[in-house]
């Protein structure tokens, strides 16, 4: 399979486990031995390999070997925002996906957003939060927000009921609006997001985080990358 480094952690002397999101088979971890110095720079979060995977038994962790296809992580690394971002995100993937579970609707998106730091300038905020959004979905959770859930118009959408995660009007909505979630504009009209927008973002996808996926576990990649958004 093809898959993306996500992580890498040291593995007795000279070896090393490697952890990737793959295209077909989800998340996938195994042992690389004696790497030489060619390897270890493949071996970059980010980067998307060619991913051969071997064991005795399925379950094993077995052994893995990789070949660079393309490199993500010269342009994220140069970009702090970018750097938090992706780092943010891998947090997540590895919360909301199961080892070994295929998520093969999620990867190709995922793979864009790599493409978008890559040729990007500047960091997208709203690149970001659409893949939260998109995690959120693939996870199980998709919240529909392009029509009111309770007159079905497309017009006027400012709630997200917390229940649903179906968009509300502002009309239907303004009795319990106390109740209800702030529906970011920049989502709808694909402008970009002032500071206030950004804080309504980052409460909507969390809420729907915390409750379904990370289950109020801090994952200190996130809040930092929160913090240095909103700071």
């Amino acid at each position: 399979d093809q898959g993306i480094i996500i992580a890498k952690n040291s593995f007795k002397e000279n070896s090393c486990v490697i952890t990737l999101f793959t295209e077909n088979h989800g998340l996938y971890s195994g042992v690389i031995k004696r790497c030489s110095n060619k390897t270890t720079n493949s071996l970059i979060q980010s980067n998307v390999v060619d991913f051969f995977w071997n064991g005795r038994l399925h379950e094993h962790l077995g052994s893995v070997k990789c070949e660079l296809i393309r490199s993500y992580s010269s342009f994220i690394i140069q970009n702090k925002m970018k750097l938090y971002a992706f780092n943010s995100i891998v947090s997540l993937i590895k919360k909301a996906f199961c080892e070994r579970e295929p998520h093969n609707n999620f990867f190709p998106k995922f793979l864009y957003y790599l493409e978008s730091l890559k040729n990007k300038k500047e960091f997208s905020f709203n690149d970001y939060i659409k893949l939260e959004i998109e995690l959120l979905a693939e996870a199980g959770y998709r919240l529909a927000l392009s029509s009111c859930v309770v007159t079905g118009q497309n017009q006027d959408l400012r709630y997200v009921s917390p229940k649903s995660g179906h968009a509300v009007c502002k009309k239907a909505g303004h009795e319990y609006a106390s109740k209800l979630l702030i529906l970011p504009q920049f989502l709808l009209n694909n402008t970009e997001p002032t500071l206030q927008e950004k804080h309504q973002a980052f409460a909507l996808t969390s809420y729907f985080l915390n409750r379904y996926v990370i289950h109020g576990i801090a994952l200190k990649d996130r809040e930092v990358f929160i913090e240095c958004t909103l700071a």
